[in-house]
């Protein structure tokens, strides 16, 4: 049978283009030299060791996991054989060969070195004889120098390790104690970056199970297929090469299987974890299965149990074995020995009276980490040992031999219970149940199917395990797909509500944090000075002629215009004009300044804190003359002043949040990996021009032709994308920043590196070619093969990215759950893509790319029966920012979009009608954030398109959807206005400003927010 045989798997031995992080060795290296330490007395964890060993032999297939291997791992993050580890008291020695060697030269000069470090490389010559003294001499100047503690129930292969362990167990006075626990116990507590390695291996643990395993075997079942349990597990196996159809984003490279996965039925159970699935037909009655993933060498166990017409006394029995699992779960509390878990197991089982504590399994689970199981951290009646934070556990509780008394089959007299999860022991002291994703609620596992009457005795297990990406579509086998919508609608609408409630608790604690305003006044600009000491004053102009008191004058080193007024020259700095016109009538030259004041515009325009509304300004100045020299002049140089004025505040807003990057480490021990010949968007230096990317210690630099050069560092990319080219003529690598950062003259978050696998067009000319022309044919070859060597290369270098920023994980969108649409920015329909962590449109730029965690609520609008697009609007938590609109998606992708939110916890809203979001966002940065969530929060977006009052009044509602203009007056403001010839009637302005504050006014008595007209500016 398919036995779950932990070897002949892939090991992460060493290869020459690892790297040892520095920083990982060192941390761990310490946490392992302070533990031991800590408790040397001889009757302690450490039996009063002296010093450590740890010896290594040649590559054992028979054996995937050992104490040895899981420390060399853990510390190096590779496994090095036939090597000798000794930890001293004041030095590390270690014994390998040249190339190992090599690896381990840069951990010497490390900032964050504690203890030297000796690498001694093998000598062929003497067998490693002087070799070994030098060793053993270390050991024996450690402390005492009596007492090592070496693995001693491991046996390595090989002469190097016989030879050594030889060498040791003949020097004098060395007394040998076992080392197995005192590692288990180090290594039993994760850190971070551990925790999350253990965090995806369960993940994918219990996606495998949910959305391969279990629909595998609904469909053996229910065509009462004769498919093996053998069959069953290697196929399930296999499913471990490719993580995509999971709806994962993992590495494959990263991913094995602990054991080959045990699935178990028709009366033959058991429940250990060196059970093996026989070459048996799987049976239609109670089903037992057990899997476990490995990420980067972390390991996981998921096991459940299903159950196929059961009896009432298989739904009590099976109800009393998660009521155990709980308990068990509920027992590992910090600081509690590991028995406890198991007695607490017994004393509920007692207490149920139902005389099942024979069936009870030997013990309920035990450690995870790098090794599968730790046989010294059980969870049964004899460990004492204590549990910590930051240990995992498999938690596996289990009833054997039990009967079924009313059973007709007789493969189904006997069966077995077990469920199985891993948790993690959270820092404060609270267990997460990390392969929560595999649902085990009784409704989920349990099926009734009755072949003579499928209408009443059918029932259909529950769509299970919603992942994180993937838009699942339904199983169906039964006929009443209605039936089976409405249940999947009334599923969305009370994870929803769910949703709201959490959305607004999270809002309110980023208000607590500081992460959002309170709303309130617009932030008041500083106050322009032109001249901050007399001395300043101009006496003379550029041209050295004297300033005459009725003329104007453009003073440029101070930016400021002097104006005459009786008879003085009085200065007004550049920045309280609005805008300057000159023109003629008849012999006289008028200019005209306006400037900045409030009135129309004060919701608009930033004033100095001195502005107060009750004060008087100078709305605008006209000056007239006959020869129109000066005047020409003045109107000339405040044009050029503005525009230099304008340039340098554009300028300082767009560098107002860049951040300085870290310095880029340059990779100089060797050639650094590297793309060549891929092009860069935005361009460097303006032109397009194909360079070369290649990876440092740190980030990332891209290499123009002409020498410039952009630098990108691990730490201010957010989120990365790799996007093969399958229907696009690009294949990219995509990096959304953090902080922006300035490619030329131009500010951007978003960095893309791609090759052209393709011509973007083609030159038609009137010969047509034939389908079986050889030159059309080879030129389609050479394209194709193209294209997969260069998604070849770009996926090598994002998995090279991934291994050395060790937290970055690059993400490919879901082109099958993908949907056209207009984005933001762009006014084409464009191919919008679901990914991981973001929604993304990389192909045309400007590009879109929404993070899902910057999204508060979605919102459908235009949802009406009988159109055939629809229009989404994603609001950032950043109630500041502009909400997004997707427009013009077609109808058929509104089921797929409401059930990838609903997966990815975001809530969402539909409605009739376009929504006014200016007016929306301004009501809720005035009110508050706090105020907002008061008053009901997002919860007026149900009512959109339900209200009586709106269908009984809709002049009324149209009168209410008058468009706002803010943007279209911002525009106007924005925009210069002083070309030779424009006029500013003041009258205008006077009935405008009445008109603006009428619509404000209307504003503020609107109830609740108002829809904009049908009739959009979008396309």
């Amino acid at each position: 049978g398919a036995r779950a045989d932990w070897r002949a798997r892939p090991r992460p031995l060493v290869r020459m283009e690892h790297t040892i992080d520095p920083v990982v060795f060192w941390d761990r290296l310490s946490k392992l030299h302070k533990a031991w330490n800590a408790a040397r007395d001889p009757d302690g964890l450490w039996k009063g060791a002296d010093a450590l060993v740890i010896d290594s032999g040649a590559l054992n297939d028979e054996e995937l996991y050992s104490k040895s291997a899981a420390l060399q791992i853990w510390l190096l993050g590779i496994e090095f054989t036939n090597t000798v580890i000794v930890v001293c008291s004041r030095s590390i020695h270690v014994l390998t060969d040249a190339k190992k060697g090599s690896l381990l030269a840069p951990l010497k000069t490390a900032e964050n070195a504690t203890l030297p470090l000796d690498v001694h490389v093998k000598d062929k010559a003497d067998k490693n004889k002087a070799n070994y003294d030098t060793l053993i001499k270390a050991i024996k100047s450690s402390h005492t120098g009596s007492i090592v503690a070496c693995l001693l129930k491991e046996k390595p292969l090989g002469e190097f390790s016989s030879l050594w362990r030889a060498a040791l167990d003949a020097a004098e006075g060395l007394q040998q104690v076992e080392l197995c626990q005192s590692l288990a116990q180090v290594l039993s507590v994760k850190d971070l970056d551990e925790q999350a390695s253990v965090k995806r291996a369960a993940v994918f643990s219990a996606e495998l199970l949910t959305k391969h395993l279990v629909p595998r075997i609904e469909t053996v079942v229910d065509e009462e297929s004769s498919v093996s349990h053998e069959k069953l597990a290697q196929e399930t196996e296999e499913a471990f090469g490719d993580p995509k159809k999971l709806g994962l984003n993992l590495n494959k490279d990263h991913l094995e299987p602990c054991y080959t996965p045990i699935i178990q039925s028709g009366g033959s159970y058991n429940l250990k974890p060196s059970a093996f699935s026989n070459e048996k037909n799987l049976h239609g009655g109670t089903i037992t299965c057990s899997l476990g993933a490995r990420y980067k060498s972390y390991c996981s166990n998921l096991g459940r149990t299903f159950i196929i017409n059961p009896s009432k006394e298989q739904e009590r029995n099976y109800k009393l074995l998660l009521e155990l699992q709980q308990e068990a779960i509920a027992a590992l509390k910090i600081d509690e020995k590991l028995s406890a878990v198991y007695t607490a197991v017994q004393t509920r089982l007692r207490n149920k009276g139902q005389g099942l504590e024979s069936h009870l399994t030997r013990d309920c689970g035990f450690a995870l980490g790098l090794e599968f199981r730790e046989p010294t951290l059980l969870l049964n009646l004899k460990c004492d040992a204590r549990v910590r934070s930051g240990m995992v556990f498999n938690v596996a509780v289990g009833l054997e031999n039990l009967e079924a008394k009313d059973a007709k089959d007789p493969k189904n007299k006997k069966y077995a219970l077990f469920v199985a999860d891993t948790v993690l022991i959270t820092e404060s002291g609270t267990p997460e149940v990390l392969t929560h994703r595999a649902p085990k609620a009784w409704k989920e596992v349990s099926y009734y199917l009755n072949d003579d009457d499928t209408e009443e005795g059918s029932s259909k297990p529950s769509k299970r395990g919603r992942g994180s990406v993937e838009i699942l579509e339904s199983r169906t086998r039964g006929k009443d797909n209605t039936k089976k919508h409405v249940e999947t609608n009334e599923a969305l609408a009370n994870h929803q509500d769910e949703l709201e409630e959490r959305m607004r608790e999270e809002a309110m604690q980023r208000l607590r944090n500081g992460e959002i305003s309170r709303g309130g006044d617009n932030q008041a600009q500083d106050t322009p000075i032109a001249y901050r000491d007399p001395s300043q004053f101009p006496s003379a102009s550029s041209s050295g002629s004297t300033l005459r008191t009725n003329q104007s004058f453009v003073d440029q080193k101070q930016e400021a215009v002097l104006l005459p007024v009786f008879g003085r020259l009085v200065p007004f700095h550049v920045a309280t004009i609005k805008s300057v016109s000159k023109h003629e009538e008849g012999a006289w030259t008028f200019l005209r300044i306006n400037f900045v004041a409030p009135g129309i515009t004060a919701s608009t325009q930033s004033l100095p804190p001195e502005a107060d509304p009750s004060s008087h300004y100078i709305r605008e100045v006209t000056l007239k003359a006959r020869v129109a020299t000066n005047l020409n002049t003045t109107f000339r140089l405040i044009k050029e002043l503005r525009k230099r004025v304008q340039a340098r505040e554009k300028q300082v807003a767009l560098e107002a949040d860049l951040v300085e990057q870290e310095a880029l480490q340059v990779n100089r021990t060797g050639k650094p990996p590297r793309l060549r010949d891929v092009h860069v968007r935005p361009n460097l230096g303006g032109k397009k021009a194909a360079g070369t990317l290649e990876l440092h210690i740190n980030g990332l630099r891209f290499q123009a032709p002409r020498g410039d050069k952009l630098d990108i560092v691990f730490r201010n990319i957010k989120l990365a994308f790799f996007q093969p080219a399958e229907k696009e003529i690009l294949v990219l690598l995509h990096f959304h920043l953090h902080n922006p950062i300035m490619i030329g003259k131009k500010k951007t978050k978003d960095v893309q590196f791609y090759v052209e696998v393709m011509e973007s067009s083609y030159a038609l000319d009137n010969a047509r070619r034939s389908g079986y022309d050889p030159d059309e044919l080879e030129e389609e070859q050479r394209e194709r093969a193209l294209r997969n060597r260069m998604n070849q290369e770009f996926s090598n270098f994002s998995k090279k990215i991934e291994d050395q920023a060790k937290d970055l994980e690059f993400d490919i969108p879901y082109r099958e759950l993908g949907f056209y649409g207009v984005p933001p920015h762009n006014k084409s329909s464009s191919f919008i893509m679901p990914a991981v962590n973001a929604l993304v449109e990389l192909t045309e730029p400007p590009w879109f790319v929404m993070p899902l965690g910057d999204i508060e609520i979605a919102h459908f609008e235009r949802v009406v029966y009988g159109l055939k697009n629809f229009d989404l609007v994603l609001v950032p938590k950043d109630f500041t920012q502009k909400p997004l609109h997707v427009n013009a998606i077609n109808i058929e992708h509104l089921d797929a979009l409401k059930t990838w939110l609903d997966s990815c916890n975001i809530k969402f809203y539909e409605g009739t009608a376009n929504l006014n979001w200016n007016s929306i966002m301004k009501h809720i940065n005035e009110t508050g954030v706090e105020g907002f969530y008061e008053d009901g929060g997002w919860k007026f977006l149900n009512m959109q398109g339900s209200s009586d009052e709106e269908e009984d009044d809709p002049e009324d509602a149209e009168s209410d959807f008058e468009p706002s203009g803010s943007e279209a007056e911002e525009e106007e403001e924005e925009s210069d206005d002083g070309s030779e010839g424009e006029e500013d009637d003041e009258d205008e302005e006077e009935d405008s400003e009445e008109e603006e504050s009428g619509e404000e006014e209307g504003d503020e008595d609107e109830a609740d927010y108002v829809a904009s007209p049908p009739k959009r500016a979008r396309a």
